[in-house]
Parts: structure tokens; sequence; C-alpha cells
């Protein structure tokens, strides 16, 4: 009998406990009411883009609401407040029904959703002549294809990150505007009907300050690209540089201006070697761009073994004819000697060095960017190479 009682007693607790966890489950529901719907804006739009749903009792914790657009569910709710929920439209949404779930409650149908397609950029260039990712502020033209973009103006707002830029034309799928003044480098953006689209490449301001290098000038090291090669050392420096007929002292008027020294570290250098060789007399390597106006740097890093009687200057030179000959060195708009402390016959004293040569334009102007030089040949010969060249704006 006292068994009987035993097992009696724990069916009664068990009971008890069975009871309470009832009355747990109705406490819950208590807590988590029903919510209510009173209504969702927009009530159509593109993907990606967000939409708010107002009611009540929807609580405040956003990983207990989920919501589905067409049956697709949102990747994120952004926040969530007794009366109010914000979700992202999912990339994949398709027009039909909106159905809200908070917790444990499902809203099967709280209003349709209208998908609209969405705007996509397919380019973005500059009418700047030195590169499409270029763009002087306030002159170059930039022009955005792609498709859907409408037809009003008044919905679209285009940024050079952050920088507010007119619209000069729009159609459907093409919109053209001038760059802004001042802009900052970055990726151009395009904001219609909630959506931020980014274009790429991003648009580049070259008159702005920093390293400019690989805007306006090319071959530019370290490793200089060559042209023609005598499969030795010597050899020519491709485009865009320019080397004149005085510059070729090497294979009987083949090779100059270019030496391959892989025990340098490097494969590809501005050179000139005279050693037991023809002279180098006005010699000149070069290449021409235009460049904004605007206080600018021209450096470069050499090592130098260019004896007393001879000399090698970096030069900055108006016009895209070349650069001055040493007479008329004078009349360049900069210059820069390489150090020529190596005496005569001999390899030493030996310099690495970076040289730099400040120069201000007044306005855009077309100039040659390069090296002059004036080296005695035979017994008493120099030599040199270039190992980088850079441009910076001030």
């Amino acid at each position: 009998m006292r068994q009987i009682f035993k097992k009696i007693g724990l069916f009664a607790i068990l009971a008890i406990l069975c009871s309470a966890c009832e009355k747990s489950a109705e406490f819950r529901e208590f807590i988590y009411p029903v919510p209510a719907v009173t209504g969702m804006t927009p009530v159509s739009g593109y993907p990606n883009t967000y939409a708010t749903i107002t009611g009540s009792n929807f609580g405040t914790v956003t990983s207990a609401v989920k919501v589905f657009f067409g049956g697709i569910k949102a990747d994120s709710v952004i926040s969530c407040v007794d009366n109010q929920i914000v979700v992202k439209v999912p990339g994949g949404a398709v027009t039909g029904k909106v159905t809200l779930k908070v917790w444990t409650h499902t809203l099967d149908s709280i209003a349709t959703y209208t998908v609209v397609p969405a705007p996509v950029i397919s380019s973005i260039a500059s009418s700047n002549k030195i590169g499409a990712n270029l763009a002087l502020p306030g002159i170059d033209t930039i022009t955005i294809k792609g498709i859907r973009f409408g037809t009003d103006a008044s919905k679209l707002s285009i940024r050079f990150k952050g920088t507010e830029a007119t619209i000069l034309s729009l159609t459907d799928n093409t919109i053209k505007m001038i760059a802004p003044t001042d802009f900052s480098s970055g990726f151009v953006t395009l904001s219609m009907g909630g959506l931020t689209l980014s274009a790429t490449p991003a648009i580049i301001n070259p008159s702005a300050p920093g390293d400019v290098t690989p805007y306006f000038l090319g071959n530019y090291g370290p490793g200089f690209a060559r042209d023609k090669y005598d499969g030795k050392r010597w050899g020519t420096l491709a485009a865009p540089w320019i080397t004149n007929a005085a510059g070729l002292n090497k294979g009987g008027g083949t090779y100059g201006g270019y030496a391959a020294e892989p025990w340098n570290g490097v494969t590809g250098f501005i050179n000139w070697e005279t050693w037991g060789n023809t002279p180098v007399t006005n010699g000149m390597v070069y290449q021409v761009t235009t460049l904004p106006a605007g206080t600018y740097t021209f450096s470069f890093n050499d090592y130098s073994e260019i004896q007393t009687n001879s000399s090698v200057y970096g030069v900055v030179a108006a016009g895209g004819a070349g650069l001055p000959v040493l007479a008329n060195l004078s009349t360049a708009i900069a210059s820069v000697a390489l150090t020529n402390n190596t005496v005569v016959g001999t390899t030493k004293p030996s310099i690495t060095e970076t040289k730099s040569v400040q120069f201000t334009l007044p306005t855009t102007q077309t100039v040659s960017i390069g090296f002059l030089g004036n080296m005695v040949g035979s017994a008493t010969g120099s030599y040199f190479i270039v190992k980088w060249i850079k441009l910076v704006k001030n």
C-alpha cells in the first residue's frame, strides 16, 4: 500500500508541473499579444530599398520579426519599436503579398507590394583625353550609361564622393554632368527612389593634391618597360617615352636611354653609359603630358657615376617638342642636376640619391618631362641609372 501511495503522490506532482507549464504558456502569450497592422509605406519600390510597417504590439526585439515579400524573406529588419517596423526589401523580392511574423504570431497578408525593376549602371566615363577615369573639376563631362534612369532629373541625385553634381541631360539610359568644383576622388553614386548605386571605376580628380604620377605619366618605374633591345644590356624606352637621335649612343645609333641591369635588383632603368663608347651630346629621353594649373614636384631616384666633365639633368619644359639643349637650359620651366662629382676616368665617388624640383603652371599647359644628358665618351665615360620617377601635385 505504501508503494501505491508513493506512486499516486508522484503522479500528483507531475500533474501540478504540467499545469504550471500550461499557465506559463498562457503567460507568454499575454506578454506577446497579437500584433495589429494599420499600414505599410511604400507599397511599391526597388529591391534593397526600405519599407515601413505601422501598427501596434510589435515589441522591440528585431530578431523576433520576420517579413516576407512575395514569399521571399527579408534579410534585414532595420528597426522595431512597438508601433513601427522598418525592413529592407530583399534583393530577390517579387510582387505579391507581404507577410509579417512576430514571435509565434503570423499575419498572412498585411499589404501587397509591387516590385519595380531597379536602375542599373553599366559604365561611367569622363571626356578627359588622358584617361576616362580622370575628370578636371568644372571642365570635364561625365557620362553614366545604363537602364531605367527615367527622364525626370528632379528624382535623381548624383554625388562625387558626397559632392552634388548638376545634371546636364538625362534620358532613360544616359546621364551627363560636369565634374563638380573641388570634388574628391572616389566613386560616383546615383540615388533615386530610395536606392543608391555606385558606379565603377572611381573618378579621379587629378588636380587634387597628392601623387598624380599614374594620371599624367606613363612607364614611370620601378622597372621601366623597353622597346628595342639588344638582348644583353642596352635598349630604348617604351612609350610614352621619346628618345632623340642624340640619345641613341649604343649599337651604332640603335639603342640608348635604357639599360637592363638585373644586378641592381630591378630590371629596366633609364640609362646612359659612355665608357669606351660614343658620347651623348644633348641626348634626350622625355614624355609629353598636359597638366592642370597648379604647383608640382617632379622627383626621381638615381644612381650616379657621372664624372665632373659630364652632366645629366631632370627637366620640365614647356610644350610637347622635347627638352631644351644644354646651352638653352635656362629656358626650361624647371631643372635639377644629377650629382656629377665622380673623378674623371674613374667610377668613384658614386651616389644613390632622390632629386626633386618644384614648378608652377599658372594655367593648364602641355609640358615635356624627362632627362637631358651631355656625357663625355671613350676612356673617360660616365654612367647613371634612374630607378623611378614621380609627379606630385602640391
